[in-house]
């Protein structure tokens, strides 16, 4: 009886050193296989760290890069935008100045044909006058007019300043109506002498188409005393009253 006691004591004591060891090992199994989970966590956690930061590195990056796309595509549109803006003011300038150019020529054109109609017309204008001087005045009453424009044209010679002829000038073309008789041609020739201070050759030419008067020519200067530029003179004068007055 003794030792059938002792022998389940024994049993006992034997089963609980088994199942002490059972649970040791099983402990130490456990406790490995949580301490490999979380190594295993733990690398997930610094795997999902790392990929985290990459992310947010990547990320950043294409912030910046879309940050450099648009600051280069704002730079790229702001410079065409200058070009063309450059290009548009070149064009509108050369397109002011051509139009401008066109308007010059226009009034230049329009004022050279002004010019020409009225030179015409001032000729015409004179032509016409002489016509008529010739026909309502007797050769007497020419005579004796065109005797007293040369008197007053002689009369006006001698307050006449003739300082300003050249000294190469030797010669005077006298033109007039009909020729200078002798006393005519002495009185001109002694009063242009002394206004020149020196000798001068004198020479006489008749034409009647200046109506009257005297026309004095001496190199590319003239003193004209005639009919023709008295009518030329106050025609003008007339044509200028008349725009005035409009």
């Amino acid at each position: 009886m003794e030792l059938i006691l002792k022998f389940f004591i024994l049993v006992g004591l034997l089963l609980g050193a088994i199942l002490f060891f059972v649970k040791r090992v099983f402990d130490t199994s456990k406790q490995k296989a949580i301490d490999s989970l979380n190594d295993e966590i733990s690398k997930a956690n610094a795997k999902q760290a790392e990929l985290s930061r990459k992310i947010k590195d990547a990320d950043e990056e294409l912030e910046k890069r879309k940050i450099e796309v648009k600051e280069l595509t704002d730079k790229l549109r702001q410079e065409a935008d200058e070009e063309i803006k450059a290009e548009r003011d070149k064009t509108v300038s050369k397109a002011r100045e051509e139009g401008e150019e066109i308007i010059t020529k226009a009034q230049n054109a329009k004022d050279k044909i002004r010019q020409e109609i009225q030179a015409d017309f001032d000729v015409k204008l004179i032509n016409f006058s002489m016509e008529i001087l010739n026909e309502i005045l007797s050769e007497n009453a020419k005579g004796a007019l065109n005797e007293v424009l040369i008197s007053e044209f002689l009369s006006n010679l001698e307050d006449t300043d003739m300082s300003r002829i050249d000294d190469k000038i030797k010669s005077i073309d006298v033109i007039t109506v009909a020729a200078l008789d002798a006393k005519g041609k002495e009185k001109l020739t002694d009063i242009i002498s002394k206004k020149m201070n020196r000798k001068i050759d004198v020479k006489l030419v008749t034409d009647p188409k200046i109506g009257g008067g005297v026309l004095l020519k001496f190199g590319s200067m003239a003193l004209d005393g005639s009919i023709k530029k008295s009518i030329l003179e106050k025609g003008l004068a007339l044509q200028k009253q008349a725009t005035v007055d409009l």
